[in-house]
């Protein structure tokens, strides 16, 4: 995977999975699974430390995962290339350095088993979509710790 195929992925989300895969978009791993057969949300990961998530009745993309610290041993974490500017290795003050003040954030909360966590905090990037957000999670020390495309209107039905 590299910064190219992670902005493919990003405008494709809101396409469904069989959009994706007619358009010649190649997703090793999938078609996208659950954890449970009657799962909301299915997922596929195609490469370590990427996962993308799907509402599974309509197969509707609408998460795309990126993992660049271990949250627990053995996590798989993504050592690719990004867009947008990105690294895999930022900080809070890095990222407010690129993109300013954020639309959102989130304080920091404890996540059972893994403990505290350092927040969030969510952006629109210049240029892309107004319907996807950029999540950046962080680690106590407020290392981001991986980052999340979304989609602001999620349609379940």
């Amino acid at each position: 995977m590299n910064a190219a195929m992670i902005d493919d992925l990003v405008k494709s989300l809101g396409r469904t999975y069989p959009e994706m895969i007619a358009s010649g978009m190649y997703l090793p791993g999938g078609p996208p699974k659950g954890i449970f057969d009657d799962s909301d949300r299915v997922t596929v990961s195609p490469e370590p430390g990427i996962e993308l998530g799907f509402w599974a009745s309509t197969q509707r993309f609408e998460n795309l995962f990126i993992t660049f610290l271990e949250g627990f041993e053995g996590e798989p974490i993504y050592r690719g290339s990004l867009p947008y500017q990105l690294k895999t290795k930022m900080n809070q003050t890095w990222v407010k350095s690129q993109y300013g003040e954020p639309l959102e954030s989130g304080a920091p909360y404890r996540v059972p088993i893994s403990g505290m966590t350092g927040g969030w905090d969510s952006y629109r990037f210049p240029g892309m979509s107004k319907s996807v957000h950029v999540l950046f999670k962080y680690t106590v020390e407020m290392e981001v710790e991986g980052i999340v495309f979304r989609l602001n209107e999620r349609s379940h039905t």
